[in-house]
Order: structure tokens, then sequence, then C-alpha cells
């Protein structure tokens, strides 16, 4: 079969692989559409998770069956089905905890696991839904990142007519900002800086920071100077979580969504005597099922988020529009199979 295969910092090759085998547990699914996430970018890049190359790239997925290993139930060849990248051990401390999502020893598709940018790919039947009949496999594609927009939400813990602001304006805060539609809250702002992007985050407040003199103080002012109950930090700079910091209420909630490299001072004394919270929210409890309940329901119609599909032989095209083009791509995928035409 076809893959993408990262084979060093800056380097995906087009390759054909053996197809894998299912395990006695696991699912061989035929890709339908793969989707590219920011963290797959960031690891063409420079490879910050350690990846042990060759490896095929891709955690967002989503297809049809095509064979079971002899321990699963519940699933059969032709069923489409939707997969969640992070397999849990079950074993290790945290999962005893009940914090299987921060497994220390998990396996991961794209990392330690072959991942979704391939013609087929095996994942654990826990770990994989049937997806709606009802549910597109591009919004089906999703479901990991509905989960984890979800968990940032939960780890926001806003109150009832709360505040809620999003500072970025990627697929996954504009998930998030949809989401949020939903909660019983005053008042939702997505910040970003691509007038595209922001028309993505449904009926959340937009504000478009490229073009503010005074960021702080007109976020600040749709408070009416209070801040906000909870800030989601959906892009990862040092900046942005200094940022949203800043733009708390008293006791209020800073939510780390996207992964920061390196150190980010912070301003500790704020976090003193203003009784500040900073929580990080990574992977996601056990949110499969809700996600998908999400994606089925009416009105989310995360299907338009996909603006973007290429076969894999256009690889470099559709990294380089999914990296760089932010004023006309929002998420970008690869399509196999009848989902391209063929």
């Amino acid at each position: 079969m076809k893959a993408l295969q990262l084979v060093k910092a800056g380097k995906v090759d087009l390759v054909e692989i053996a197809v894998p085998d299912p395990g006695e547990d696991q699912l061989l699914v035929r890709t339908g559409i793969a989707l590219i996430c920011t963290s797959d970018l960031k690891d063409i890049r420079s490879n910050p998770f350690g990846i042990r190359l060759p490896t095929v790239l891709g955690h967002e997925g989503a297809g049809t069956v095509v064979s079971v290993g002899r321990k699963v139930s519940g699933f059969s060849p032709g069923d489409r089905a939707a997969a969640h990248p992070v397999h849990p051990c079950g074993r290790c401390p945290n999962c005893l905890d009940g914090l299987a999502h921060l497994c220390s020893a998990m396996g991961h598709f794209g990392i330690n696991m072959q991942g979704t940018f391939a013609e087929c790919f095996v994942v654990r039947a826990d770990r994989a839904r049937l997806v709606p009949p009802a549910v597109p496999l591009s919004a089906a594609a999703l479901t990991e990142p509905v989960c984890v927009c979800l968990e940032a939400l939960a780890r926001a813990r806003l109150p009832e007519r709360g505040t809620l602001l999003v500072i970025g304006d990627g697929p996954f805060g504009a998930i998030i900002a949809r989401l949020a539609a939903a909660l019983p809250l005053q008042k939702t702002v997505i910040a970003g800086r691509h007038d595209f992007r922001l028309s993505f985050a449904g009926s959340a407040q937009k504000v478009n920071t490229s073009r503010a003199a005074d960021i702080r103080g007109e976020l600040l002012a749709l408070t009416d100077g209070r801040g906000f109950d909870a800030v989601v930090v959906a892009v990862g700079t040092p900046q942005a979580a200094r940022q949203g910091l800043a733009l708390l209420k008293a006791r209020g909630r800073l939510v780390v969504f996207s992964a920061i490299p390196g150190d980010t001072p912070i301003d500790l004394f704020s976090v003193h005597v203003r009784e500040l919270e900073v929580v990080g929210a990574c992977n996601d409890e056990d949110k499969l099922d809700e996600a998908l309940a999400w994606l089925a329901g009416p009105g989310l119609g995360l299907e338009r988020l996909v603006t973007h599909e290429f076969p894999l032989s256009r690889h470099y095209e559709a990294f380089e529009l999914a990296e760089s083009r932010h004023d006309q791509a929002m998420k970008v995928g690869f399509v196999f199979g009848q989902e391209q035409g063929q």
C-alpha cells in the first residue's frame, strides 16, 4: 500500500509498504480520509517528540473496516469507522488512577504506531467507533479533534453565564468556539489573525487581532473590563499564554490547550494576588462517544472545516497549504479510493 513516511526532519517520502495485519484486538481500516494536524507539521519540521524514524505520519482519520481480529466484536467488514489515535496501556499508574488519556506508556498514531497517512491503518477496537449513517467521513475524521476540544472546555470549568475567550483561529480554536455555543455562557469570544479562519467559529464574537491597536484593551472591553472566566490558549506560543493570563478575571482559569515548546515565563505574582489557575488540556478523558454524538447531531457542521482534499501523491502541496496559507485553508486532508473519485 502507499503511505507517507517521515524519514528525517524535513523529509516526507511517498513509499510502498506492506498492508498491516490486525492483531487479535484490532481492526484493519481502509482509509477514506486522513486530516493534517498542526502537530503533524511540527513533527515534519523538527520531530519534537523524538519519533523513531521512519514512521507513517497522521493521526486523524476515518474509513471502512476491511477485517477484524479474532477477539473483536461490534465491528464487521464494510462498517465505517472513526479512530482515536491514543491507545492507553491500561497498566501504568496513570491508567490505574483513571487518567488513561495521560498514560505513561501509550501507543499513538504517527509516533510509536503507524499513522493514518496510508491506504490502510490498524486501530485497537476499543479506540474505534462506528460512524453514524448521517455523518460524512470528512466529519468522522474530526472525531479526535472534537474529543480534545471537549476536554479543553471541561478543563475550563466555566460557570453558568460565564465568559470564555479562545486565543487562536485554527481548526481547534474554531471547534472549541462552536462547541461552546451550546453552553449557557454569557459570551464566547475568539481572537485570531485571519478573517477567513475566524469565519468558521460559528456564533462566537470574533476579534481580528492583526487590526487591533490595543489587543488587551479591546478584549477586556468586551467584558466591561472585568476579564474572562476562562481563556483557552489554542495557539502554541509563549506570547499567547502570557496574553491569556493577563485577560483573566480574579480566580479565572487559563487552559493550555496547544503545546508550547521551551520555557514560558509567566507572571506568578499575578497568579498569586488574583488567585488564578493554570491548567493543561492534553488528549481527552473518554470523550469518543460524546464527540460522535456531537458530530451526528444537527448544527455543528464540522465537515465544512475540511476546505481542501488531496491524494497522497500531492503531499508537498497539501503540507504547504496547511502550513502557510491560513488565509485560504482551514483543515487539509488526504483522500483515498472512492473518496478521491477513483
